[in-house]
Parts: structure tokens; sequence; C-alpha cells
């Protein structure tokens, strides 16, 4: 069990990637906590992995505290912590509502800051921790009509610098996956034409997670691009 004795917080974990993390950890053996504003998916989930789920908003600085003071009640420690919340408005830049840009950066950039923020001092006192941020291929990318995401999911990509140059010395490993187009809820919402079984899979990514959460201390790889690997077919 390469994770037994960790405790992990997944955000977003009801569905889709954060869902699979979520899974494979457990299956690793580590206790995951399950934060997704969704109770009905991630009470069931949590019961079934044997961990914790907590209902939180991660556009809410006063919810993400309480995600990280909840988990340390319950387990006294934070060993992984995957950002994986995010959120997506489709519209060219002239026509984007200023509250529709505000809460998607909120989501995918400020709530990762927020979760690194409160999560860290419990690693920093442990001496070792693992903090996996989920940015895009719109990271690297200007993908049409989805300016407040693709800014954010370059922020991930800055900030997931920053935390490594600041924190890798100190025993906390940072790290940064980048799905290319990937089976969930946001993606078929946007694309709803597209065979799912030719996107990556939700697992596809988890795997991912799983070799960086364990991945020796003689080594650190700060980015993982997961590309499909198969030509999108459409329904």
């Amino acid at each position: 069990m390469m994770l037994e004795n960790k405790i992990a917080v997944v955000t977003g974990a009801g569905r889709g990637i954060g869902k699979a993390i979520a899974e494979a950890y457990a299956a690793a053996g580590a206790k995951v906590v399950c934060a997704a504003r969704s109770t009905g998916e991630i009470e069931p989930l949590a019961t079934k992995l044997g961990g914790l789920a907590i209902t939180c908003d991660v556009s809410q600085e006063a919810e993400i505290q309480k995600l990280m003071r909840q988990t340390l009640d319950a387990y006294g420690q934070i060993d992984i912590l995957v950002n994986n919340a995010g959120a997506v408005a489709r519209l060219p830049v002239h026509e984007l509502p200023v509250e529709d840009w505000d809460y998607v950066m909120n989501v995918n950039l400020r709530a990762v800051f927020l979760c690194c923020k409160y999560a860290i001092p419990s690693m920093l006192a442990k001496g070792s921790g693992c903090i996996i941020n989920i940015s895009s291929g719109a990271g690297v990318a200007g993908p049409r009509n989805r300016s407040a995401y693709a800014s954010s999911k370059h922020g991930v990509m800055g900030l997931t610098k920053v935390l490594h140059v600041e924190y890798l010395q100190k025993g906390i490993r940072t790290h940064v996956i980048l799905p290319d187009a990937t089976v969930s809820q946001m993606r078929t919402e946007g694309f709803p034409d597209e065979d799912p079984d030719s996107l990556i899979q939700a697992e596809d990514i988890a795997d991912a997670a799983v070799f960086l959460a364990t991945q020796k201390g003689t080594a650190h790889t700060l980015e993982v691009r997961v590309s499909q690997g198969l030509a999108t077919k459409y329904k």
C-alpha cells in the first residue's frame, strides 16, 4: 500500500478527475478527504472509500479554512493536497460578464492559493508534504472562448513554480498535471458531440497523481502533461 498512513485532501472530488484520484489514493492505502460543493456526491464516495466528506465551496475562503481545520481535527495531518476543483466560462472576451471572469478565477486560481496557504503550515510542521495542482492543456495555450479559464490555468502554472522554489527544500513537493481533453461533465457540456471513449479518461489522470504522490525523494517531477492517445471521435 504505497500511500498507507497518508492523509489526502482532494477538492472537486464529487465527479470526474477528482473522484478518480480519490478512488486511486484510497486503493493505494490513503485516507481521503473528499471535498466539493456537491454533498450528495461526496458523502457516498467517502463512505465507500472509508474516508471523510467535507462540503466545501472553494470560492469561499472561510470554507477552505474549515476544510483544512476539520481535516486536521479528524486526522491530525495533511500529507497530500490535490487542487482539482474547477470552473469554466465559454464566451468571447467582449461578451464575458465580469462576474463570470471573477468566479472562474476564484475557483481555478485563488482557491488553489488559499488551499495551499492553509494546508502548508501543517506540512511544514511535519517536514513533508505533496501538493498536486490540476492545470490544463489550456495552461500553456489560448483556446478560443475560454479567456478566464486559460488565464487561470496559466496562473496555476506560475503558482506551482513558485511553490516549488519556496518549499521543495523544506520537504514539500509541488507538482502540476496538465490534462488535455479528458472525460468530465465540464467537457461534455462544452463539447457534446465528442465520443468520450476517444478522450483521456479520468483514471489516466489519477494514475499520474498516484505516481507523483509516491515518487521517491531522490528526484522531483514538476510537470506532467497528459495528452490524448487517440484521435477524437464524434457521435
